[in-house]
């Protein structure tokens, strides 16, 4: 696990290569470490907007349903909405 991060100055604090390599071996942890963290944030988010997706087309075919349109294949006639995956649809605006 990565350590705290060292100051600017860290650098002038480098006296050999072993001192160097300790120092870029820290740097490329603590960049990995932000990178996993910073992955697991927009994954996260993808997921949440996945989820809410799925619930706008389950009201969406809700409020077809009420509303009684006429569907060919689970779609409205007008304003039909295209499958894209498995759980994934957009309005089709043709």
């Amino acid at each position: 696990m990565a350590t705290a991060p060292r100051n600017a100055n860290a650098l002038d604090d480098v006296n050999g290569p072993e001192d160097l390599d300790n120092f870029v071996k820290e740097l490329m942890d603590n960049m990995q470490t932000r990178f996993n963290r910073l992955s697991e944030n927009i994954l996260d988010r993808v997921d949440n907007m996945g989820s809410k997706i799925d619930q706008l087309e389950k009201s969406i075919n809700e409020l077809i349903d009420e509303a009684g349109i006429e569907t060919s294949n689970g779609a409205a006639k007008k304003g039909a909405v295209k499958r894209l995956g498995k759980s994934r649809a957009m309005p089709n605006f043709e």
